[in-house]
């Protein structure tokens, strides 16, 4: 009788691993079974999503451009800017406009212009006369340095910031 229980065993265990393959005894029956491939549960199947390679798509946004513009009268000094224009004609229209401040203020000019950055506006002394420098960047926080140090460059003295920086930057 023990022979036969022995045998009936040995043939049940032989079968279970004869029956499949590749079925691996440390894994889980969801993993070791191939009609689950569909389903995700077994790592050893490629999934249809796995196996093909999708093209990176490459997406171009158009975020329109903002301009800004300084302007300023030669003789008096007094100025206006403009920001957040969008178009660099409208800047300077606006500029010139916010200067002249109804024709009180005529003739300004265009002192500088800007696209999707900052400006800041810088003042020296060279001699007796005072001069102006206009220092932008791309990021906030850039344009005041630029001013600064093109102010000391030019060997002017007492260089300071006369109008603090101001951006125009693009809206996402």
């Amino acid at each position: 009788m023990k022979k036969l229980l022995f045998i009936l065993f040995g043939l049940a265990s032989f079968n279970t691993y004869a029956a499949d393959p590749t079925y691996d005894a440390t894994k889980g029956a969801l993993q070791n079974n191939s009609a689950l491939c569909a389903y995700g549960y077994n790592p050893n199947c490629a999934s249809p999503r796995q196996s093909r390679q999708q093209p990176t798509e490459i997406v171009n946004i158009n975020v329109p451009s903002k301009y800004g513009a300084w302007a300023v009268n030669p003789k008096t000094g007094i100025a206006g800017g403009a920001l957040n224009q969008d178009s660099r004609a409208a800047a300077e229209k606006e500029a010139i406009k916010t200067c002249e401040h109804g024709g009180r203020n005529a003739p300004c000019v265009v002192g500088a212009w800007f696209r999707n950055g900052c400006l800041a506006v810088a003042q020296g002394k060279s001699g007796k006369k005072l001069k102006t420098f206009y220092g932008n960047g791309a990021n906030i926080g850039q344009a005041e340095p630029a001013a600064l140090r093109k102010c000391q460059a030019s060997g002017s003295v007492e260089c300071k910031i006369v109008v603090s920086e101001a951006c125009s930057l693009p809206k996402y």
